[in-house]
């Protein structure tokens, strides 16, 4: 599908997988209109598909129903990546009702109402919560007990209920460890890289919680955001994916990895500490029904994408 002079609406387009997907979307010819709240997304994030190409910028709240009509009138595409985010929900739950569940009612809405052609939307695999069995596929029970998590079933199930009542096409990923550049430092699960770098870089051990053994399913943000453009372009509709890798890496594995792509192996091991509470211990997902029906493969390795994060990461220090 050309997407070349498609008005396309971003939402947490300034965040870490939004961006991405703007960077994209501004390649493929599209008008891009980024709506952000900016509270952890950054205006600096599309500075260059702004210098590239037609990218509006609305700094609004998904609660604001205003703005968001605004913002929805006239679009073609949506792509829904704004949220409340996982530990924000645990401290005020509200939040996880308010912005995450009303707000993209809120965004739903105006998509009927406008005519939106369809909804690509962030999920999350907080939805299968402890998996029973892994790989986890899309067929895995919904497990939560977060409130985070909680949200993002309410989220799947009125994607369902708008495309039953309304036809409003949609395709919702169920994102695994999605990591790269321009990723938060307060995200659940990826602030640990951030964490061992700088202690890394200091010169000191890097600190995991528990025992090491905890897994990951790490999917690098460019191919996340490559995900999202084949939603469109493919014609696949009232479906949820798994956006992985399929691959588990432990936390004492990352750790690793990140000490000798400092170059300090055999300087530094790991250190270990309590774990955190409720966190998911294993996180394995399944690639096979996006690769069948979106022709999606990850392709970026964890040491490739980790070198990007440590450029990255240089560079907005400097």
């Amino acid at each position: 599908m050309d997407l070349k002079g498609s008005r396309v609406l971003v939402t947490g387009g300034a965040g870490l997988v939004g961006s991405h997907i703007v960077d994209r979307l501004v390649k493929a010819g599209a008008d891009v209109v980024v709506y952000d709240s900016l509270i952890r997304g950054r205006e600096k994030h599309i500075e260059r598909a702004s210098s590239e190409g037609r990218v509006e910028m609305v700094k609004a709240d998904l609660r604001d129903t205003d703005a968001l009509a605004k913002a929805v009138d006239g679009t073609d595409y949506v792509f829904h990546q704004a949220s409340a985010w996982l530990r924000q929900c645990q401290e005020n739950p509200r939040l996880s009702l308010d912005v995450t569940i009303t707000g993209t009612f809120n965004l739903l809405e105006a998509c009927v109402k406008y005519n939106v052609k369809k909804v690509i939307a962030a999920s999350s695999s907080s939805v299968y919560g402890e998996g029973i069995y892994l790989p986890t596929d899309e067929m895995h029970p919904l497990n939560n007990d977060l409130f985070y998590g909680a949200a993002k079933v309410a989220n799947e199930q009125h994607y369902r209920a708008f495309y039953k009542k309304y036809g409003l096409d949609y395709v919702a990923f169920r994102y695994l460890n999605v990591f790269g550049p321009r990723q938060p430092y307060q995200a659940a699960y990826m602030d640990v890289v951030m964490h061992f770098l700088n202690k890394i870089d200091a010169d000191e051990s890097p600190i995991v919680r528990g025992d090491g053994n905890a897994t990951v399913d790490l999917v690098y943000v460019d191919d996340v955001a490559h995900a999202n453009l084949l939603a469109v372009e493919k014609p696949v509709t009232n479906e949820v994916f798994n956006i992985c890798s399929g691959v588990e890496t432990t936390i004492k594995e990352l750790a690793e990895i990140l000490i000798r792509l400092r170059g300090k192996e055999g300087k530094l091991t790991p250190a270990f500490e309590a774990m955190d509470a409720g966190l998911v211990s294993r996180r394995q997902g399944s690639p096979d029904k996006a690769k069948e029906l979106l022709g999606f493969e990850a392709t970026t390795s964890v040491e490739e994408g980790m070198m990007n994060v440590i450029k990255w990461r240089a560079e907005s220090d400097s």
